[in-house]
């Protein structure tokens, strides 16, 4: 029954009829905001003028870092951020004054009458030279295991080299937003788009000096998020608050999409220098590597986002010796965030890329060479944490059966012997994810459910509705423990006054977190409601009956020996009422067994791990540099799903990203630190015309112990590393068009073009 329902929310953004932040008509008095941005990367503030500006009729508050109540301080794990610079600018883009005016267009006048000052200061952009200067927010990360250096030493044959992935733009359809209106006695509702509703509520109280209970945050969907908003979103809502705040009047931040482009963070650019050292069979005894995160100005999750990234960074594969250090280089950009996958891509992509390069050194079959070096069951990862219900080997088996593995590399090489200008690959790939967030305290969450007197649901939760179908796991979950169909339930909005302390929406256990707080709650009530049917089939049926023989299922209760016996859900409900039997209940979960000693680089920071193995077969035009997906087949272990179809959505979804990221969304910067590929005629995501000829996702149930609620795992990021199998396919096609192609990440045409650079010669 279950299984099959339709989103919640599909009809309602179908018929164009779901309520964003801002789609509403203008409140009475509402200001709208707009900021005067840093033009340089570096500088020093020697004068900040506002005077002309706010001589503007219409133009009713211009407010600097002077203006602030309480601290002038939006960061979290590290408190190296303000919310205006009172000093010191950091980054292209950093808001300097932010103006308060009638409508836009006086607001954009008044930001040009601002005059600011500033003498310029160097400015780093590249992370080795941030690290070479020491230019980061805490002290190098070191996970290790082993005796590294004596093994490489040791070691038949090594590699070394350095590989850089860049960064991505989230590119969520709906911008940086944020609503503030101000109440009675100093309190404030901020509608802001984020994924952290307590983030949003601790800081902006910070901001405004005031207790955290007097700031509600209400968030009723996302127009996508993919971590761009779990920090990102933080200070455009202090902005708005401030703002309404001071005036005490509804204030409107939201950015334009070039303004979003250029502003906010993106995904982590990573440079890692690598040492591997292995032996004639092509299994890795020995790995040493730095990875170096390009963090921007501020700290944000650049600590959580390197931590993942080295808790990835063997990926899928045993390593006996192996030193991981990790450093979060502070550089001027702006603050670099969370993304889809949150580090763990960066890490993947080295593992993978030097298994390419070890199985060409020695003419190793690309499956086989994984396979070697593939985790088993009994096996630690470099932190300590052992390895269980672990399939790969099963899934690398069933990929190549399904992809006639054998026959496809064949056709592969007659069709590379029989052309010149294009050439085919192959790209194999594992994935080993662990779900969890690395900070263990965040592995918490809340629910609280209604059921009201006619049997319908109310259902809310920290958890934040961002297109992902949070909003229809969670009732699924419900639906299952009360037995009623999906559509008798309401998961409501987002807010901090029903569900306070929320941890973000992110690291893939939004339903692991908030199903199991709900199913919690749901199980209360139905513990409650279950002692009513024992009296009321009694009554009805004459039926004694004890409350291990009451089943709930498809809007009936009976008792299981004679489902005739029965009630319905909403009759139960009006009884119970009558008895004074409470019919809320609040549910609270913490995920077990978690916790990482940061010192030692040991310990257990995944619930469960997600795995899965995914082929792509491409052929590229050597001449135009383009390509073309031929298939991408993925084998995904996922648990028991709560619900096929999100599921598939969300792997879909992620593959697409991945791809975008690894061959196409090309990230660029100019000498001054200004994004150059800042809108949508300059970065180009994945259309249509880039989907895989033929895309085939088997998802494999598993009866894994270590699953979350209902036996489901976590759905959101793993798949994405799928992706990256187009990329070294991509890199074998080059490869056997020109021997010493190496190909620089993202594949873009000219990527690939500067790789086969002498292939046509000129002339």
């Amino acid at each position: 029954m279950n299984s099959a329902v339709f989103h919640l929310s599909g009809p309602l953004h179908l018929c164009g009829k779901s309520h964003f932040i801002a789609d509403e008509p203008p409140l009475q008095g509402q200001l709208y905001a707009k900021f005067l941005f840093s033009p340089v990367a570096h500088a020093q503030i020697s004068n900040l003028d506002i005077s002309a500006a706010e001589k503007i009729p219409g133009v009713i508050k211009i407010i600097t870092a002077d203006s602030i109540p309480g601290e002038n301080q939006i960061g979290t794990v590290v408190k190296d951020e303000p919310l205006f610079p009172e000093t010191e600018i950091m980054y292209v883009g950093q808001p300097i004054a932010m103006v308060l005016a009638e409508n836009e267009y006086l607001a954009e006048l008044a930001v040009k009458k601002i005059v600011l000052k500033y003498k310029e200061l160097p400015a780093i952009f590249d992370p080795e030279e941030a690290y070479k200067e020491k230019q980061g927010y805490i002290q190098e990360r070191i996970i290790a295991r082993g005796d590294v250096e004596t093994a490489l030493k040791n070691a038949p044959f090594t590699l070394s080299g350095k590989t850089e992935t860049s960064g991505q733009e989230h590119f969520y359809l709906e911008s940086q937003r944020c609503l503030a209106v101000p109440m009675e006695n100093s309190r404030i509702i901020l509608h802001t788009a984020t994924q952290s509703t307590m983030e949003v509520q601790e800081i902006a109280s910070r901001i405004l000096g005031i207790p955290v209970n007097d700031v509600i945050i209400e968030v009723p969907r996302l127009g996508g998020a993919f971590g761009g908003k779990e920090r990102g979103a933080t200070i455009w809502a202090c902005m708005a608050a401030l703002g309404a705040f001071l005036t005490q009047k509804p204030v409107l931040v939201k950015l334009t999409r070039d303004e979003d482009m250029h502003l906010t963070g993106k995904r982590h650019p990573f440079t890692s220098l690598w040492k591997v050292g292995f032996d004639e069979h092509g299994k890795i005894l020995a790995y040493d590597i730095l990875l170096l995160a390009n963090g921007g100005a501020y700290t944000d999750l650049s600590i959580a986002i390197l931590e993942r990234a080295m808790f990835h960074s063997e990926n899928a594969y045993y390593i006996p010796n192996i030193k991981i250090k990790g450093f979060a280089c502070k550089t001027n950009l702006p603050p670099n965030t969370a993304f889809r996958g949150f580090g763990a891509p960066q890490g993947i992509f080295v593992i993978e890329n030097i298994l390419a390069k070890i199985a060409e050194q020695l003419k190793i079959d690309p499956l086989e060479i994984r396979l070697q070096n593939a985790y088993q069951n009994g096996d630690k990862t470099p932190y300590g944490q052992e390895i269980s219900d672990c399939r790969l080997t099963d899934l690398f088996n069933i990929l190549a059966e399904k992809t006639n593995y054998l026959a496809l590399k064949q056709a592969v090489e007659v069709f590379n012997k029989n052309n010149t200008r294009f050439k085919r690959g192959i790209g194999i790939i594992p994935v080993k994810f662990g779900i969890s967030f690395t900070t263990t305290l965040l592995n918490q969450g809340s629910a609280l459910v209604w059921v009201y007197i006619d049997g319908s649901v109310s259902v809310s939760t920290g958890g934040v509705e961002m297109g992902q179908e949070l909003s229809t796991k969670v009732a699924i979950v419900v639906a299952k423990v009360l037995g009623i169909p999906v559509h008798q339930i309401r998961v409501e909005s987002s807010n901090s006054q029903r569900i306070g302390n929320a941890s973000p929406t992110a690291a893939s256990t939004g339903s692991d977190i908030n199903g199991n707080a709900a199913r919690i709650a749901a199980e209360k009530i139905k513990m409650a409601l279950t002692e009513c049917a024992v009296k009321l089939l009694k009554q009805k049926h004459q039926l004694n009956v004890s409350p291990e023989d009451i089943v709930f299922k498809e809007g009936k209760v009976f008792y299981k020996e004679n489902p005739d016996a029965c009630v319905n859900f909403e009759e139960l409900v009006r009884f119970a009422h009558s008895e004074r039997v409470p019919l809320a209940a609040y549910g609270y979960y913490k995920t077990p067994a978690l916790w990482f000693d940061r010192d030692k680089g040991s310990g257990n920071p995944f619930h469960y791990f997600v795995w899965g193995v995914a082929l792509a077969e491409v052929e590229m035009d050597t001449l135009l540099g383009e390509h073309k997906i031929i298939k991408l087949t993925v084998m995904h272990e996922n648990g028991q799903t709560l619900n096929e179809e999100i599921d598939r959505g969300q792997i879909e979804g992620a593959i697409m990203q991945g791809i975008g990221w690894c061959t196409m969304e090309d990230l660029k910067w100019n000498e001054k630190g200004v994004y150059l590929s800042a809108n949508p005629s300059t970065y180009k995501i994945p259309g249509i015309r880039n989907l895989p000829e033929e895309l085939e996702i088997e998802m494999i149930p598993s009866a894994t112990e270590e699953a979350s609620v209902f036996g489901s795992k976590g759905i959101g990021e793993p798949p994405l590393i799928y992706g990256l199998s187009v990329f070294f396919a991509l890199q074998a096609a080059a490869k056997e068009a020109k021997k010493d192609a190496e190909l620089s990440f993202p594949a873009t045409p000219e990527s690939v073009l500067q790789c086969l650079d002498g292939l046509y010669p000129i002339g």
